[in-house]
Order: C-alpha cells, then structure tokens, then sequence
C-alpha cells in the first residue's frame, strides 16, 4: 500500500463487515443469536466448573506450587518443572488463602477467565463482523471444544485465551476511533497486566504492534504517536521485567527437556530442514486448529481452509491491518519455535494465545463460503445448520460432563481412594508422609514427574493433620501397641532396594515394625511407569528399652 493509502486507511473508521448474499435477514436477529450463544457457551463452562471433576496429573503439577509459598516463592522455579505466569500463579495463591485448598478453589479463577473470554470475544466479533459472519465466529468459539475442556484447568491456558482476546479488543477499539489516542494509552496500561498473567500474550502484543506501525507513522498525529510510543516501550519493559524475573527461571530449570522433551514435536525439526514444510502444514491442520472440533494429522483441514478463505475476505475487502492483527501472532510464535522458546502447535492447550484470531476467521471464511453458493435456499439453510450442530456440540459437552464427571476413570478412583485412606489410616494412630513430613525419599525422580503430585494434593486436602497445617512432630515413646506410628511410603516399595532396606534397618534399632500394607490404587500400563498410584503403609511401635531416634531429618535421603 502506499503512503496515501496508509494514511486514508488510518483517517478511516473501521465498521464490521458483512459478506451475506442470501436472503435479507434483519440484523437485530444475528445479534440476538450471537448472544444466545454466549449463553451456551457460558453454561457449558459453568457446568465444567461445577461437576468438579477430579484433578489429573497435569493440574496437580502446578498446584503443588500453590499449598504454602510465599508471592515471592512463586517466581522461583517450581514445582513438577512447570513453567506458568508469575501474576496467574499470585492470583491463584490469594483464591487459596481467602477460599481454601481444593479443585473448585483452584479453579475458579481459570473458569472467571474462560467465561470473560466468551463475552469478550463476541464483542470483539461485533466489532469486525456482522450477519452470519458474527454468528458463526462466536458459535465456533463459544461453543469449540478445547477452550470449554481447558476453560477451567489449574493451568493458565484460560488466562492465555482472555489475554489475546482482550489485546485484539483494544486493538480494534482503536481503529474504529483511529483519530484518538485513548485506547492505545489504555492498552499500554493493560500490557503489564496482561503479560504477567500470560507469556504467549506477548506474541499478540507484538503482532498488534507491527500492525499498527505503519499506519500511525503514516497518519503523523503527535498524540497518537505518544500512545504508540508508550504502548511499545510497555511492552518491551514488561516482558522484559517479567522474562527476567520468572521465565528465565523456570525455563534454567526445565532445561532441554522443554525443548527435547514432551513438547518436541511442536519444535520445527531443525536437523532435518526438508521436513520442515512438512512440520508446517501438519501444524496448521492438526490439533491448533480444532475449532469447533478438530484432530491431529490433518483432522483440521476443513478448518484450516476456512480461516485462509476468511484471510482472503479481509484483504479483499480492504481490512488489511485487522488481517495483520489476527495473522502476525501465528508469525511471531513461529519465530519463538525457530529459536527454541516456545513450542507451536502439537496441542490447543498451548496455542489458545491463536484461539481467537482462528475463531473469528474460521467464522469469516465459512459465511463467505456459505454467501456463495448458487441456490439461494442452500444459502439460507447450511448456516443454520452449521450453527445449530455447534450449538449441540455444546450442548453434548455439557450433557457429558454430568454423565461423566471426571477426565478418566482413574482419577476418579484415585480422588475416592485418598478420601478414604487419610482419614481411615489417621484413626488411632499418629499418620506422616516419609516424603513431606520427614523428608525422606528413597528415588529423587518420583517427586518429578506422575503421580506423586496427585499424592500430595490429596493429602493435603484430606489428611486431616496436613489440613489444618499442623506440623509433624516425632514422639518415639507415645507410640504403643494402642497408638501406632503409621508411615505413608508412595510409590517407591521395593524393600529389597539398599534405599529401602537401609531405611528398614535404621528404623529397626528405636521401632519394631508390627505390619505393612500396600493399596495399588493403579498398577500404570506398560510404558507408563510414571502413572503407577501405590500407598504402602508402615505401622511401627516403639522398642524398649528407649532410644533415640534416628527416622531423619528434613532433608533425610537413603
């Protein structure tokens, strides 16, 4: 575009856009329909949130850094290698100091975001849309599988989805008042917030700052220039105070397992570039574009296809720098996977930061595809249809949760176990955890990764001493033959191990082991050791004549 061109697209208020051909409708219609499925799709999360499913690994891991460390704390490295926002994990430890420990505490903020999220975005899509282009983007988003299942996760996928979705509402907020430099100051104020509650924000920051660069250098209004001036020098400075305070952190910690690890497939393969086109296009229709359902290995394509007819859309029709806001982030997450620092595509979860620009342009490119077809009664009848069948997507999503409230079966055995055991086993007895009252681990790897995160977070929301953050305090001679000393061991049972018998052995000089127990919650299939959920119990009386005792200190390690 030249020069004249910029500065005119700047002077000009953007209006939504409407590609329609079939039969007139009236427009009040399209709005209340859009609105209509705000509400299901609301419902649907609320649902989600409501039947409290059991918590499963991947939760677990990030909840073990919200039991007891300080604001402070949460910038260090945590627990489980995880790696999540300062600002969402300072959120979620003041929701566990006013609300207590449990699932529906932690995840109630993720919940808060998803549903602002849905409203959010239909705004967003009145802004740009209109007709059945309005309805059919929010159908998608609202009613899209993946934000309803990550929608209320003790992860900060959700917290990802709000952030993009609010930057590219400032965004368009400023260009249908293009004269004004109110919103970019706005903006500015929110970036802080929004980055630090999201690291992939920063790709949609980015992206709405390129986009915006040439038209506001072409329009040359001096107070519009400062709030573009100060809406860049707030991004650099926040993601820069951020990056430096946690992220570089917590990424130290992961190490190459982040990159060689789990998420390695959604690293270009830069030891083999021919593939890489390959890489590109199993990206781009796989699971980062599941909306409204979607799948692996090309499972995507139709949507895929929708969102390229929705980009040629909006670059026929002039929305040039709309396009840039909801392309670039796909760019700038591309070049942060190039350079091995944050992992693209693989799996929605991570690529919600994109949920919003795939949503409104899948919605775009299905009612220009619907506006074109030659029979008129097609026209009027496949987007209803369309609509109604995501509408029963959600629908059924909801109807399952309450059928099936919980991820798999094993988390569910595994929440009623822990329910049972802390409280049975604490009966007449004084009960501790070898691990996290007496410090004693017999393999290192086991308090990394699987279960054991699973382990801790039931104890501490169903062991009543754990519950109320009472101390562990080791009293050898209270424990008779009336009121036993039980020892919780997880996991780790080989007791022909040298860990596990220089344990044994130690413990045989001040207590006479009276019995042991081992409850196989879940045995983990072949290959996936990491997902075995064993208690043994330990039940030790004193010996006489006294001794002292030796169990180990905090950082006892056989």
């Amino acid at each position: 575009m030249s020069a004249e061109a910029l500065r005119l697209a700047a002077d000009r208020p953007l209006t939504p856009l409407r590609v329609d051909r079939g039969p007139a409708t009236d427009e009040s219609w399209f709005v209340r329909a859009s609105w209509w499925l705000v509400a299901l799709g609301i419902l649907a999360r609320l649902v989600r949130y409501l039947v409290d499913y059991p918590i499963w690994h991947d939760e677990a891991f990030v909840a073990a850094s919200l039991w007891n460390r300080s604001f402070g704390e949460l910038a260090q490295p945590l627990e489980y290698g995880q790696v999540a926002p300062w600002l969402f994990l300072v959120v979620e430890r003041i929701v566990v100091l006013c609300l207590g420990y449990s699932e529906l505490t932690l995840r109630l903020f993720p919940t808060v975001c998803s549903i602002l999220s849905v409203v959010v975005f239909r705004h967003l899509a009145s802004r740009l849309l209109r007709g059945w282009a309005l309805v059919l983007a929010t159908a998608v988003f609202a009613c899209a599988f993946y934000p309803i299942r990550h929608g209320n996760e003790i992860k900060p996928y959700s917290a990802d989805l709000l952030a993009a979705v609010s930057l590219l509402t400032l965004a368009v907020e400023y260009l249908r008042k293009p004269d004004s430099s109110r919103w970019l100051w706005i903006a500015s104020a929110a970036l802080p917030v929004l980055l630090g509650l999201s690291y992939p924000a920063v790709f949609v920051a980015g992206a709405i700052c390129l986009a915006l660069a040439p038209v506001i250098v072409s329009r040359g209004s001096t107070p519009v220039r400062l709030g573009f001036v100060a809406y860049g020098l707030m991004l650099v400075g926040s993601f820069l105070a951020i990056y430096m305070a946690a992220t570089v952190v917590q990424q130290r910690e992961m190490g190459s397992f982040y990159r060689l690890g789990y998420w390695k497939d959604s690293f270009p393969p830069l030891d083999q570039p021919w593939w890489i086109p390959v890489w590109l296009l199993d990206m781009h229709s796989g699971n980062m574009m599941a909306y409204p359902v979607g799948e692996r290995k090309g499972g995507s394509v139709a949507t895929l296809a929708c969102a390229l007819v929705g980009c040629l859309a909006l670059w026929r029709r002039d929305r040039r720098t709309v396009l840039a806001f909801l392309t670039l982030p796909f760019g700038l997450g591309l070049v942060a996977a190039f350079l091995g620092r944050y992992p693209y595509g693989g799996e929605a979860r991570i690529m919600q930061y994109l949920a919003p620009s795939i949503c409104l342009l899948a919605g775009l490119g299905m009612a220009a595809l619907f506006a074109r077809l030659s029979r008129p009664a097609l026209a009027w009848t496949a987007p209803r249809v369309l609509v109604t069948a995501m509408a029963l997507l959600a629908v059924g999503l909801a109807v399952r949760d309450l059928a099936k409230p919980y991820r798999v079966a094993a988390d569910l055995r595994a929440r009623e176990f822990a329910r049972r055991f802390w409280v049975e086993q604490s009966e007449g007895a004084d009960l501790a955890c070898l691990k996290s009252d007496l410090g004693v681990e017999f393999d290192p790897h086991t308090w990394r990764a699987g279960m054991s995160a699973v382990y801790l977070f039931y104890q501490r929301l169903y062991s009543p001493r754990h519950r109320s953050g009472t101390p562990f305090q080791l009293d050898r001679d209270s424990y008779t033959e009336a009121h036993p000393l039980r020892l919780v061991v997880y996991n780790d049972l080989d007791d022909k191990s040298p860990p596990m018998s220089a344990w044994l052995s130690e413990m045989d000089r001040d207590y006479r082991l009276r019995r042991s127990e081992t409850f196989v919650v879940d045995p983990g299939k072949s290959g996936e050791s990491w997902l075995r959920d064993v208690y043994g119990v330990f039940e030790f009386v004193a010996r006489e004549p006294a001794r002292t005792a030796t169990v180990g200190g905090p950082s006892a390690r056989y």
